[in-house]
């Protein structure tokens, strides 16, 4: 995977592909594009890598962008929990079903635990059933019914082992 690299999209040189992986996303997840709002879509990309540098990402290989990963590495809750969020893991088509959905979504878990999380969140539409399958499988459990924004799915996160240097050797 040495040709493969997360690039943040801070100042996006590939604007039309970051929508269209929105797009598509969105069409999978209810069924067709219908209800699809790009210019809604557009500001809430620019608030995200405006307000989070590196919580809007894409998968390059050699360069070229073949997916995306937007999350939120902290999201504090009224009860003062701290949970991550990833809000799209999205591959092109064409490099689906060759085990980097799961290295997105390790990667989305890396950060959300190095940011303090010790869980982590994501919805799932009702027409992306592949999606719940994926997530289920990965250990991640639902939480309450799906609403409109889709199931909600949470995974507990192991901290990170704390370095000590009293027990270093």
């Amino acid at each position: 995977m040495t040709s493969l690299m997360l690039k943040p999209v801070s100042q996006d040189p590939y604007p039309a592909f970051t929508l269209a992986c929105h797009r598509d996303a969105w069409r999978i997840g209810h069924g067709s594009d219908a209800g699809f709002d790009e210019r809604q879509t557009r500001a809430w990309l620019h608030a995200l890598a405006r307000q989070r540098p590196h919580g809007l990402l894409h998968l390059c290989h050699h360069l070229c962008p073949i997916g995306q990963l937007a999350l939120a590495p902290v999201m504090v809750h009224q009860d003062g929990s701290r949970r991550g969020h990833i809000h799209l893991i999205y591959l092109v088509p064409q490099w689906r079903g060759r085990g980097l959905g799961c290295w997105l979504l390790a990667q989305a878990l890396q950060r959300i635990r190095a940011a303090g999380c010790t869980s982590a969140s994501l919805r799932c539409l009702s027409a992306n059933l592949a999606a719940e399958r994926f997530c289920l499988r990965q250990g991640w459990r639902k939480e309450g019914l799906p609403d409109a924004e889709g199931q909600l799915l949470i995974t507990p996160l192991s901290p990170l082992p704390s370095h000590h240097p009293h027990l270093s050797a």
